[in-house]
């Protein structure tokens, strides 16, 4: 898992307002809610996995959990000023169901964060691969045009569009003591300072009902 500052620092992203209701569909071990619980928000999560939810009510005692899947959400319609879904709904069974579900408990004027991985990763073309690590799971990658237009298909407009910071953040420079490898791993750093949104790892969608 990611550490909590880095779920802290792509929630920011949302600029959420304190006192609003925000939905996390895949929750997972709720490092996110617990950022939005930070921010004063009222936070709601869904999983399909039992375990996940225990340990999320664990990091996260104040969240209203709910073990459910993407594709059929038990509440209420224009129910959540904010609906995330954090490296998530590439893996659903049906992501158009899935992405219904997300409009239509949000309210009108909600933004969604939505953070799916990039088919056009530069460095898995380099290495020859193709897909995250949960490649044994069902996974649908796109481009940044097939998200754009999967998005509008649905309504919904793309407000902005971030970089996933975790790839160039978790490289450590000075792991190593092998002089190839700090130089090779200072490198990969310094690319990601001029890395062209296309070839990011994973976009940070923000978004809203048209």
């Amino acid at each position: 898992m990611r550490p909590f500052d880095y779920y802290r620092q792509v929630f920011a992203c949302l600029g959420a307002e304190s006192g609003k209701k925000l939905l996390d569909v895949g929750t997972g071990t709720g490092h996110l809610l617990k950022a939005a619980k930070g921010s004063g928000l009222d936070v709601y999560g869904t999983d399909i996995s039992p375990e996940a939810v225990k340990v999320a009510q664990q990091n996260v005692p104040d969240a209203h959990l709910v073990v459910a899947a993407g594709e059929n959400l038990p509440f209420q319609d224009s129910s959540f000023d904010y609906v995330v879904c954090f490296g998530s709904l590439e893996h659903f069974l049906d992501m158009d169901q899935g992405l219904r579900e997300m409009i239509r408990v949000a309210r009108p004027e909600a933004r969604f964060m939505i953070v799916v991985p990039n088919k056009n990763y530069f460095l898995w073309k380099v290495r020859g691969e193709y897909g995250t690590k949960q490649k044994d799971l069902k996974e649908t990658l796109m481009d940044y045009g097939g998200w754009k237009g999967f998005f509008e298909k649905h309504k919904l407009k793309i407000l902005k569009t971030y970089h996933d910071p975790w790839p160039w953040q978790s490289v450590k420079i000075f792991k190593h003591k092998n002089p190839w490898r700090i130089a090779r791993r200072a490198f990969y750093r310094f690319i990601w300072l001029f890395m062209p949104l296309e070839y990011t790892y994973q976009f940070i969608f923000i978004l809203n009902k048209r």
